[in-house]
This record gives C-alpha cells, structure tokens and sequence, in this order.
C-alpha cells in the first residue's frame, strides 16, 4: 500500500487591468479543492495616463487591495504562491512605485507576464478543467488586453494579446459617461484594428467551438441567459441588441443590464465594442462562457511543479534543439556547475530554488549563440533568450536567464544587469561566477569525467583546489583563473585557486 504525498496549499494571484483575483486551493493525491475566490474591482488600467505612468491614487488603491489579500494570505498559510501582473503591470514605466512597497507586506514575487505568457496560462486554465477535444478558439477580455488563443486538449497552437481592452477602450471613447452611435463605431473600429492582423492566421488554423472568459463575457453571457437565451448562448446579434439598449441609455449613469453587477456599467461599453470586434473580424456564430481563466492556469502550473512537471525545462530543451547547442558539453558544464553551486548553497545562501534552475537553464543554453557567431556568441545567447517566446518564464526571468549568459566570457557587463525585483545583485554575480568557472573547467570538451577537483567557500570567495592530474595544464589554467580574479574583484568576489 502506497503511502499519500502531503498537501500543499495553493494561493494565486491575478492582477488584472481591471480587477484583482485570489484563488486559494489545496492540490492532494485525491485531486485540486477550491476553499476561496476572493475579487476587487480595481480598474488599475484607469489609472494609467497617456505617458504609460499610473497616478499615485490608482497605485495607492491598488496597494491597500494588496493588503488585504496579505491578510488572507497570513490566515491561510499556503505552501506555495504566485502572483501575476498582466497589461498594466507591463506598460506602467513607473510600475517599481506599486511593487517594491508591495513587497514590504506581500513578502512574494509579483511576476509580470508578456502577453502570450498570458495567453498560454488562460489556456492553461480553459484546458485543465474542460475537454477541448476538437479545436477551441478561446477569447479572454481583459481591462487593458485581449488575448485569443487557439487549442486542442492540452496544446495550444496559436497564441495572441491585442493591446485593447474594456477598460482602455472605454477611457478613450466613453469617458465622459455619454454612450453614442459615433463613440461605438470608432471604437469597434479601433479594436477591429487590433485584432485584424491575426485573421488570416486564426481562420486558417480553423476552430469547431468558440468560449470567452473573464469578466466582459462573464456579464454579457450572464444578460443573455436571464433576458434571451436561458443557456447563455452569445451571438452577434445579440451584441448589437444590447449595444441598442446602451445607446438607448444615452449615459453611462442610466445603463440597466439585468443579469450584470453595476460595477461592470463603467466598463461595459468598451467591453461590448471588443467582443462586436472579435465576432466581426473573426465571423464567430456563436460563443459560450468558460468560468476558467488565469488564476486557474496558475493553479495548474504550480501543480505541474509540484510534480515534477516544468514547462519551463520544456522551453529551454526546445530552444537548445532549435539552435543546435552541444547537448553532451552542456551536460558537462552544467555537472561541474551545480556540483558547485550545492557546495556553495549553505555559505552563499543560495537557498531559493529559482538561483539553482537559472544555472541549470544557462549550462544548457550557453552555446546557442555559436550558431550565430562565435566571435559574439555571448551577446547572440542574450539575444535569442531575450527575444524568444519561452513558456513558462516571467519577464524578469527571461531577462537574468538572459544576462546570465550575456555573462559567461569575457568582461562582466555591470550595466547590462536588468532592474531585479525577485533576485538580488550579489545572487545573480555569484550564480555567473559558478556558470564561469564550469565553462572554463570544460573549455577543451573532455570526453568522459573531469579531472577530480575541490571547492570550498567563504562569505564572499571561492577556492578551487586541483590534483596532480592537472599539473600538465596549471600554468595556462592559473593565468585564466587570474584574469577571473581581477572580474571579479568589481562585484567584491575572490576567486582562489591551488595546485598539488
């Protein structure tokens, strides 16, 4: 008889353009149990002025929402938490001014996502709680994106965010309150415009079934259902009568929409425009609502890791294949490198996992640049990491794994190294002085074990001590290993080295 794995209790957090969403869960052999689902309207894309910085009254509304999911947070006590910032998160210039004093009283990571990171975690949730046997075209209406995905069971195969959403749209268009004939046309036109360029490819890859999530499609499906449709069946004929009535209202303040929260009236004219636009543009027939979004793709992820399960390996292993990296000397740099790195762990409080799969990822991918050029290949990897579509990294994630690899020869770009807010600086030095020094232990590719070697650690140095073995090779080693030491004086690290 097998014995139960442990539960883990699971809290995700999606912080929208519009609202705020909290998932609590626990993840256990007998499946996922749902214990809360906690919203706040929170308009956050309101907030955000032509110049891409969000006013001190929306951060500050925005800070006292995230307090309070902290207190839920402290009762509840997970095991494992992520938290995600979608459209405002990535446009905001001045985003640090929300996260950095979030960071006092949620003592988590807020990563922020790209839009086709997002796009494949609403899928993630669509897929995980729904049969999607035949291929599923899949619209998510948020308050400053709108991602469209296209999939079958597990696997998505078209991905897409347009940069518009009800709240944006509805700012620019109907932000005096007055609801207009004109005001609608310009703005299904200026979504239409938005999600125009992805037609050919969509209606080409070709879907049986259409669902929306999140809120916008939430409350139109919710209207329908008491007022047309008992199922909630959405067509587009239905859209434009309720596009009718809203017109009829002529304000904002005057709108009735059984079926719909008051507090989705604000939003709902922008809303209404995107999804007349994706019906339109994409000559859709009919659309159901999917109660499954984000938060539930969060969910999913963090099981997946919890066995074992990391798309992210997944990415990184496609990206190695894609530009042909030497699978067998990267499995050499990365043996030495996190021998080294498991050594290090203790003294150098190397203690989150993140730190230990950043190495790993960067053995594997340190020589996709040669595929480019050798001459430059450092600055190639950094390139390709950067600008790659990898599924299951963060933005921040994507740009160290990125300056890591930037990293890995020649001098240390000080400047290069991106604004961190998950990682600290001497972490990040530390991880590439580790990933180095493997890369220069295996620079003439031995076939078979390396000869043996030591390493031992102190606050902020590293010794190496070498056998007899490498006597043959200590004199041009020891000039390598001082030109190291000087590097690495800059970022108040010392490397020293013996031997027999």
């Amino acid at each position: 008889m097998t014995s139960e794995s442990p539960s883990k209790r699971i809290a995700a957090i999606d912080l929208g353009s519009n609202s705020f969403h909290m998932l609590l869960a626990e993840s256990s052999d007998h499946g996922l149990k749902v214990f809360h689902r906690e919203k706040r309207q929170v308009a956050l894309a309101k907030g955000l002025q032509s110049n891409n910085r969000l006013t001190p009254e929306s951060i500050e509304y925005a800070l006292e929402t995230l307090q309070v999911f902290a207190d839920i947070l402290k009762q509840f006590r997970p095991d494992l938490v992520r938290i995600v910032g979608t459209y405002t998160f990535r446009k905001a210039k001045n985003i640090g001014e929300l996260t950095k004093p979030a960071r006092k009283f949620l003592p988590y990571p807020i990563e922020i996502m790209s839009g086709i990171e997002e796009a494949r975690l609403i899928f993630q949730g669509v897929s995980h709680n729904n049969v999607l046997s035949d291929n599923h075209l899949i619209v998510d209406i948020g308050g400053g994106s709108t991602e469209m995905i296209i999939g079958k069971d597990h696997i998505p195969q078209q991905l897409h965010s347009c940069d518009v959403g009800c709240v944006s749209l509805s700012e620019h268009y109907f932000a005096s309150g007055d609801i207009s004939e004109a005001a609608f046309r310009k703005a299904i036109i200026f979504a239409e415009q938005q999600v125009a360029p992805i037609r050919k490819r969509y209606r080409k890859s070709g879907w049986k079934h259409v669902l929306g999530t999140s809120g916008t499609i939430k409350a139109i499906s919710g209207f329908v259902s008491e007022n047309i449709d008992p199922d909630g069946v959405i067509t587009l004929k239905m859209l434009n009568s309720i596009k009718d009535r809203l017109l009829a209202a002529e304000n904002i303040s005057e709108i009735s929409l059984p079926g719909v929260n008051e507090d989705r009236y604000g939003v709902i004219c922008g809303g209404l425009a995107v999804l007349i636009a994706v019906f339109e543009v994409m000559e859709i027939d009919t659309m159901r609502y999917c109660d499954h979004a984000l938060r539930e793709g969060l969910v999913a992820e963090v099981e997946d890791r919890i066995h074992l399960t990391d798309v992210r390996d997944f990415s990184v292993s496609q990206l190695g294949k894609r530009f042909n990296a030497d699978i067998e000397q990267a499995f050499r740099v990365e043996k030495d490198a996190l021998y080294m790195f498991d050594e290090a762990e203790g003294t150098w409080k190397l203690d989150n996992p993140a730190h230990r799969n950043l190495l790993r990822w960067a053995c594997q991918l340190h020589e996709i640049g040669h595929h480019l050029n050798y001459q430059k290949a450092n600055q190639h990897a950094q390139y390709i990491v950067n600008n790659a579509s990898l599924a299951g990294f963060n933005q921040e994630q994507q740009e160290v794994l990125a300056y890591i690899l930037l990293s890995q020869r020649k001098a240390l770009k000080l400047d290069q190294l991106p604004d961190l807010a998950s990682y600290r600086d001497k972490d990040i030095f530390r991880v590439v002085l580790i990933f180095r020094l493997a890369i220069l232990l295996n620079r003439f590719r031995q076939e078979g074990d390396l000869l043996p070697f030591a390493c031992s650690f102190e606050k902020k140095s590293i010794r190496l001590r070498f056998g007899e073995e490498w006597r043959g090779g200590a004199e041009l080693f020891s000039a390598d290993l001082e030109k190291e030491q000087q590097r690495f004086q800059k970022v108040n690290l010392d490397i020293e080295f013996e031997f027999a």
